[in-house]
């Protein structure tokens, strides 16, 4: 194999293997078809994933206690809220907005790709995601893993030092035994100076943090054909 100090492959997901920006905006057009009003579904998507991503960074500061994906989607919807008074959200339309998150569909050249992975490497998540969006979207898409890694037991987020590491620690295997797989070029970085090989996939929409420079990165891959071409 081309990369034969490698025994494990994390993999982020939300956006790098799940495919969460048609999910939530057809949840959005839904509502709105029903409220019979206009709306910016693509801006909703991205200003919700946006202040999600604010509150996380407010966690790792400490400026805010702990709390899990699922708690972090649902107070970003709060925040969101009053920027789309149109769709006049109540509290339990919120609450079952924010499940959106735990039926993601998998981009669709993934499954095939993971299989032929975990016959030469452990393969598992390792995500900022709640456990019950990886097991749930995972279940949805019909996928298996050798593990999934979320963020939420690790004591620290991505793109927090500490949380690579736990990962290997918890996979028992050295950094740079395990690659990091990403559509963003931020999470990969942080892997790197954690000690972890990188592997760049291009995303196959828009995505918050996908763009930046991805020279420096062990493989840069077209999809996750290419990917697998390059790793196997």
């Amino acid at each position: 194999m081309a990369y034969q100090s490698v025994k494990a492959l994390t993999f982020d997901v939300g956006g790098s293997v799940f495919d969460w920006q048609t999910a939530v905006r057809e949840a959005v057009q839904t509502l709105a078809q029903k409220r019979d009003v206009e709306i910016d579904d693509h801006a909703f998507a991205m200003d919700w994933r946006v202040r999600m991503f604010q509150l996380l960074a407010q966690v790792r500061s400490k400026e805010l206690p702990w709390l899990n994906a699922d708690d972090l989607h649902r107070r970003a919807l709060d925040d969101l809220a009053p920027n789309y008074e149109q769709l006049e959200l109540s509290s339990d339309e919120r609450d079952a907005l924010t499940m959106v998150w735990h039926r993601l569909d998998v981009w669709p050249d993934f499954p095939e790709a993971l299989e032929v992975l975990r016959q030469h490497y452990c393969v598992v998540i390792l995500s900022v995601l709640s456990f019950s969006i990886l097991v749930d979207s995972s279940k949805h898409a019909g996928i298996s893993w050798d593990g999934l890694l979320s963020c939420e037991f690790l004591g620290h987020y991505k793109p927090d030092k500490e949380a690579y590491l736990a990962a290997t620690r918890l996979l028992r295997v050295s950094p740079e035994e395990a690659m990091m797989v990403a559509v963003h070029p931020g999470d990969l970085r942080a892997a790197r100076n954690a000690g972890f090989r990188t592997g760049y996939v291009a995303p196959k929409l828009e995505e918050p943090g996908s763009r930046g420079e991805t020279s420096g990165f062990d493989i840069v891959a077209e999809d996750y054909a290419d990917f697998v071409r390059q790793i196997c």
